[in-house]
């Protein structure tokens, strides 16, 4: 971050300086008060069980620049106190005024699976040519895009952000605050339906990511299956300031962009990538189609950028996944694939798919938990998951072991063992789930652990890896 005056803080929030020098510099921002120090601006938010306003006399104390407060009744004996109506808002608008200082390109990643996974292979992809700031963590919600922005200063060349969404109306924040020039929309699936109450609404709602698009502004959708059709249909094209171009990538051949030819390797897998001006062989460590559809939205950007197809390239095939998004752990002679970060119906049969492509050899273990937040489709959406891993036992592609925990995947649990002869056990805690998988794992097995971040499974991937 470079640093701004307090004075510009203070326009750019719409708040009053009720103490403290106009003139100081503030060179970082701060939502944590552990992590206050010399030079912080202190945003206290107030949440649904803590109030950080009453951090406030600690973190002057401990050197802090500034801080945002919405009682103008506080007083600080150092530093200096900026009111504002509402912290958040403030953050936002700071955050907002920020990016403006900055004409630099920045690419927005939404989607309802693949978000982070396709950003960070888009920044890989950038960082061979471009210094690149990417979202850090989770931090792609209303107060994490915010936070992100201070990340960017003068020697930035290229942004590439996450923008996830929940609720209706989100996205219009988000787009102010971040500005976007390109937008990616990795797929439409039903995360959140139970807040956004179709998969047309959810792309509508994501699809608003394009919001003051300029002439120049281009829309990359993941062109397979229906999704071309909906995003024709239901993104708001009219919210765009000049002719947004939408271009389709994917694995389907009517794409500009596709890959095809894919094949599983011992190393992970490849395909040959096809664009307007011919085709290339890429390799990838990390296991199945989404990864294929990720890793051509990010070389599809890369011809956009003019970045060189030969270091895009061994930078894919150098990436690896990040903490609890696919990793492999090896233990007690077992490969665990550790993707508990989150969950959706769509992304836990794109990676029981993955499962079954990671090796021919070895028994495959899935042990799945709840996916929240889908309303009143849950059943359906849960038994549907049920039915997918049938299918493809069908197909000859069978788990030897489904463990379920929690109460709404007893849906998956319940389909399975009426209408296959797979082994199933549904569990009450992330220990029982942990325990049927030990009791029963041999060596050679591949496990894949998976659920919505509520339900916390990386407690199960810690008791089958330790000791």
């Amino acid at each position: 971050m470079k640093p701004i005056l307090i004075e510009d803080i203070v326009r750019a929030a719409g708040g009053t300086l009720l103490w403290g020098n106009a003139g100081a510099e503030v060179d970082h921002v701060i939502i944590d008060s552990r992590e206050a120090a010399p030079g912080a601006l202190f945003v206290p938010l107030i949440g649904e069980r803590v109030d950080a306003h009453r951090f406030i006399p600690d973190v002057l104390e401990k050197g802090a620049a500034c801080t945002f407060t919405s009682d103008a009744g506080i007083r600080g004996g150092s530093g200096a106190g900026i009111h504002v109506a509402d912290t958040l808002q403030a953050l936002q608008d700071l955050a907002a005024w920020y990016r403006n200082q900055f004409t630099l390109p920045v690419i927005g990643i939404t989607g309802s699976v693949g978000k982070t996974t396709t950003k960070e292979m888009i920044a890989a992809v950038m960082d061979t040519k471009y210094k690149t700031v990417r979202t850090l963590r989770n931090l792609n919600s209303q107060i994490g895009l915010a936070l992100m922005m201070f990340c960017l200063d003068d020697e930035t060349e290229m942004a590439v952000y996450e923008m996830g969404i929940s609720m209706p109306g989100e996205m219009d924040r988000l787009v102010d605050i971040a500005r976007p020039e390109t937008a990616v929309i990795t797929n439409i699936g039903v995360s959140h339906i139970g807040n956004l109450g179709s998969r047309e609404r959810i792309c509508e709602e994501k699809g608003k990511i394009i919001t003051n698009f300029s002439r120049q502004g281009k829309l990359y959708v993941c062109g397979n299956g229906d999704l071309r059709e909906m995003s024709a249909a239901c993104i708001p094209y009219g919210r765009c300031r000049g002719e947004c171009e939408t271009i389709y990538y994917g694995t389907e051949q009517d794409c500009l962009y596709y890959g095809d030819r894919i094949q599983t390797t011992e190393a992970g897998q490849r395909f040959i990538f096809h664009y307007p001006e011919g085709e290339t062989e890429v390799r990838l460590s990390v296991m199945g189609i989404h990864n294929v559809n990720n890793a051509v939205a990010a070389l599809a950007l890369a011809c956009q950028y003019d970045v060189p197809l030969e270091g895009a390239v061994r930078a894919l095939a150098d990436y690896q996944p990040i903490a609890m998004r696919g990793v492999v752990k090896e233990a007690h002679g077992v490969h665990i694939i550790d993707d508990t970060y989150n969950a959706s119906p769509d992304s836990i049969n794109s990676n029981l798919r993955a499962l079954f492509d990671h090796s021919p050899s070895g028994g495959k273990i899935a042990v799945l938990a709840d996916v929240l937040e889908l309303g009143e489709r849950s059943h359906e959406l849960h038994e549907g998951i049920g039915r997918f891993i049938v299918e493809e036992a069908e197909q000859g592609r069978k788990l030897s072991l489904l463990v379920t925990m929690g109460e709404e995947s007893r849906a998956v649990h319940d389909h399975v063992a009426a209408s296959s002869d797979i082994p199933v056990v549904h569990c009450r805690d992330q220990e029982e789930a942990a325990q049927a998988v030990r009791t029963r794992m041999t060596e050679g097995d591949w496990i894949l652990v998976k659920g919505s971040r509520g339900m916390h499974m990386d407690e199960v991937v810690e008791r089958l890896t330790k000791e």
